[in-house]
C-alpha cells in the first residue's frame, strides 16, 4: 500500500511547482514605462474663405469653398511615457507622447487671381505640420499577454499655413498663420508582452487640431475695400509602431 503521507508530500511538492511557473508567466501591466515609436503621418490642410469673395468674379474660373486642400504623408518618430494600472483582465492608464512631423507641401492651387492684375496672378500655398504632442487616457482588455486598448485625449502641435499671390509690387497679399494649436486625438491600438519588461505594439491615432484664421484689408483693387478672411483646418492620420520598457 502507498504511504498516504508520500503522496501528499508529493502533492504539495506538485502545486507548488504549478504555483511558481504559473507566477514565473503571469504578465502584469501595472506600472510605469517610456519608450519610443515611429510611423506615417498623413497631414490634411483645408483652406476655406469665411467672407464670398472668392466667387465674386476676382478668380478664373471662381472659387468654391473650401478653396483648397493640400495633403501630404511624411516619416514621424519620437517617444512615449506613461502609467498603466490592470484590474484583472482591464487595463486603464494615461500616457504622454512628443513626435517630430515635419511635413510641409508648397503647391500652386488650380485657380488664379484675375481682375487685380490686369492678367493673371498665379497664387501659391504652403501647409506644415512640424512637431505634435498627446496627452491621452487609455482603456483596455488584456487576453493572456496582448492588450487591446482604446485612446482619446489632447493633442498640441506646431501647424504653418499661407496663401497668397505676387505679380511684383505693389500687386501682393497673402493669408499667413503660424501657431501652436490645440485639439484631440483619438484611436486605438495592440500591444504585446515580448518580456516582463518589454512591450511592442501597434496604434493609429487620429489628430484634429481645429481651425486657424488669417484676415487681411481689402486694398481698393478688390473693387472695395473690405475684411476678407481665410480659415485653415489641420488634420492628421498617424500609423506608427513603439517598444516600451516597463517597471
Amino acid at each position: 500500500m502507498r504511504n498516504p503521507w508520500i503522496l501528499a508530500t508529493a502533492s504539495t511538492v506538485a502545486l507548488a511547482g504549478a504555483n511558481e511557473a504559473c507566477a514565473a508567466t503571469a504578465y502584469s501591466w501595472t506600472g510605469f514605462y517610456i519608450g519610443v515609436n515611429v510611423g506615417a503621418a498623413g497631414h490634411e490642410a483645408t483652406t476655406r474663405d469665411l467672407n464670398g469673395w472668392g466667387a465674386n468674379g476676382l478668380f478664373s474660373p471662381p472659387y468654391v469653398s473650401p478653396w483648397f486642400k493640400s495633403s501630404t504623408t511624411t516619416a514621424t518618430f519620437g517617444g512615449q511615457a506613461g502609467y498603466s494600472w490592470q484590474m484583472s483582465y482591464f487595463v486603464v492608464g494615461v500616457e504622454a507622447d512628443v513626435n517630430y512631423v515635419g511635413a510641409s507641401q508648397t503647391f500652386v492651387p488650380p485657380n488664379t487671381l484675375a481682375t487685380p492684375c490686369g492678367t493673371s496672378c498665379v497664387a501659391t500655398a504652403t501647409n506644415e505640420l512640424t512637431w505634435l504632442a498627446t496627452f491621452r487616457g487609455r482603456a483596455g482588455f488584456t487576453v493572456d499577454r496582448i492588450l487591446i486598448y482604446g485612446t482619446a485625449g489632447v493633442a498640441v502641435g506646431q501647424v504653418s499655413n499661407s496663401w497668397g499671390w505676387d505679380s511684383g509690387p505693389p500687386i501682393s497679399d497673402s493669408f499667413s498663420v503660424s501657431e501652436t494649436r490645440t485639439g484631440y486625438a483619438a484611436g486605438g491600438g495592440v500591444e504585446a508582452m515580448l518580456t516582463q519588461h518589454v512591450s511592442l505594439r501597434a496604434e493609429y491615432l487620429h489628430v484634429d487640431l481645429g481651425t486657424s484664421r488669417n484676415t487681411i484689408t481689402g486694398a481698393p483693387r478688390f473693387g472695395a475695400p473690405g475684411i476678407f478672411t481665410s480659415e485653415f483646418k489641420n488634420t492628421a492620420d498617424i500609423g506608427r509602431v513603439g517598444l516600451s520598457y516597463r517597471w
